[in-house]
């Protein structure tokens, strides 16, 4: 399979470039999950409206978010595995995982939006959720990939709830490589970007290119962080978040919408002030492109 056969399968006019997907699937696999993804997409398009536009444009921009947030995490478990610092790979792994979980029942047809519920349901919700629709991919590894996601959590637990004597050597050393555990993150991500194509497709069928963009007041809260009881808001939101708003009509997947100015900004953020291109320090830009090539 190539990325022109899932090109093909989307029926999208676009292709972010898959990397997970061509190990984990067939063709005939992703064009059964395109066509089941495109046949819950069609009533929503069918049915589309500004305000629809408005808030998939939301939801589009906070799974990029999370999807930026699963390749930090799971470049910060390469990072410390790499250098024996294993206290943080069970974190950094599972917390890779659950982001790529969250940008993928952002883009999902089968999630209602219920605004900040939506992004902070419990994690026990976001993983048989995620796992659950994944079976339109392959019916036969649900079960597998379910049990994946909980030993991740029981490992992310085992350390910062129990922490037994022996450390590593309890769970094996083995067990904190994190390569299985972002390349099921990286699948889980793709998932996401897929969807979007898949939308793409049907909203390119039934809604044009040029619906407009409201304002809405799940818009306000999206750029907004609860800190220890004060309500902040964060100002690369606000700008990031404006500016796409003001630049963008009817809704596009993700990689359309990400911009390299919104990418650099975010990776740019985790950057060490300090440092300097011979730095050992953790680089972000190096793991740009580990789950997602936004």
């Amino acid at each position: 399979m190539t990325n022109e056969d899932i090109l093909h399968a989307s029926r999208s006019r676009y292709c972010i470039g898959y990397r997970e997907l061509l190990i984990e699937a067939d063709v005939s696999q992703v064009s059964r999950y395109c066509d089941t993804t495109r046949r819950l997409f069609t009533p929503i398009a069918k049915a589309f409206t500004p305000e629809d536009n408005s808030r998939w444009l939301l939801r589009h921009y906070l799974a990029i978010k999370f999807a930026t947030a699963a390749a930090l995490f799971a470049g910060s478990a390469a990072f410390a595995y790499e250098r024996n610092l294993l206290m943080g790979v069970p974190y950094f792994s599972y917390y890779a995982l659950l982001s790529a979980c969250r940008a993928y029942l952002l883009t999902s047809p089968q999630v209602v939006w219920s605004g900040a519920k939506t992004v902070e349901m419990n994690h026990e919700n976001i993983l048989n959720r995620t796992a659950d629709y994944m079976r339109a991919l392959d019916p036969s590894r649900r079960v597998g990939w379910r049990s994946q996601m909980a030993v991740l959590r029981d490992r992310r637990e085992l350390f910062s709830y129990r922490f037994p004597m022996s450390g590593p050597i309890f769970v094996g050393r083995s067990a904190f490589n994190p390569e299985p555990s972002t390349g099921l993150a990286r699948l889980i991500a793709e998932l996401a970007a897929l969807n979007t194509e898949c939308f793409d497709a049907v909203l390119s069928k039934h809604a044009g290119d040029d619906m407009p963009v409201v304002d809405l007041p799940d818009y306000d809260w999206a750029i907004a962080y609860e800190l220890a009881g004060d309500h902040e808001v964060d100002t690369a939101d606000k700008q990031r978040f404006g500016k796409l708003r003001r630049g963008w009509r009817t809704v596009s997947p993700l990689h359309v919408m990400t911009s390299d100015g919104m990418i650099d900004d975010l990776y740019g953020s985790w950057t060490d002030p300090d440092g300097d291109e011979d730095s050992n320090g953790f680089n972000p830009d190096d793991y740009s492109g580990f789950i997602l090539p936004l």
